[in-house]
């Protein structure tokens, strides 16, 4: 069992927040990962909250999308949670060592999803806490043994947002990173971060929005 940074610790009620309907994430997954720039990403552990506001995300389409571990419809054991329905946890590992948090977006037997690639702890917490998909997954405690699970009704992690959410917020859009097997595939903008956000990962150079 991993544990979240104690650090992370918040109470989403005093922040305003709100939880998002199961509805969201059947929605296009490009614009479930857009609009989830300014979310928060939570999770509960012994009756305490943990999380942080997520600031950069990345599209997988499916069995179209070569960069996308369902591309032409593969379907392993590890791949089999995003054939379920919106809403639900895709975790892998990568390098043998850091755990990759995604949560699955459309209808069930459409296998896409949303990796979130960075977020912003408080003021607290390091900048670079939750910087990558990597530290982000470490510092929630967020392994491979939560694979599959479901957030509704009332799973251990949620994604909250605020009526206040997106003040300020300027979005990126991008390319996504490292993904140069995927061909044509690899130069789609589908990467979306917040321009405003010390916690962003990745090159500076592919900081730079694309489109709006």
């Amino acid at each position: 069992m991993k544990y979240p940074d104690p650090r992370l610790r918040f109470d989403p009620e005093s922040h305003g927040l709100k939880e998002f309907q199961r509805s969201f994430f059947r929605k296009e997954t490009s614009a479930v990962a857009r609009q989830l720039i300014g979310a928060w990403i939570a999770r509960r552990y012994d009756g305490a909250w943990y999380g942080a506001r997520i600031v950069e995300t990345e599209a997988y389409l499916g069995i179209g999308d070569a960069a996308a571990h369902s591309r032409g419809g593969r379907r392993t054991p590890r791949v089999e949670p995003m054939y379920t329905d919106g809403g639900h946890l895709y975790v892998f590992l990568v390098y043998g060592m850091h755990h990759c948090l995604n949560i699955v977006t459309g209808i069930e037997g459409v296998p896409e999803a949303v990796l979130l690639r960075g977020a912003e702890a408080a003021q607290r917490a390091p900048v670079k806490l939750l910087s990558g998909p990597g530290r982000l997954a470490a510092a929630l405690g967020i392994t491979v043994s939560l694979s599959g699970m479901d957030m509704f009704p009332d799973g251990e992690i949620r994604v909250f947002r605020g009526i206040f959410d997106k003040t300020g917020i300027e979005i990126g859009v991008s390319p996504r990173i490292g993904v140069d097997y995927a061909g044509e595939a690899a130069m789609w903008p589908l990467r979306f971060f917040d321009k405003n956000s010390s916690a962003v990962s990745g090159p500076a150079l592919l900081n730079t929005q694309l489109n709006k």
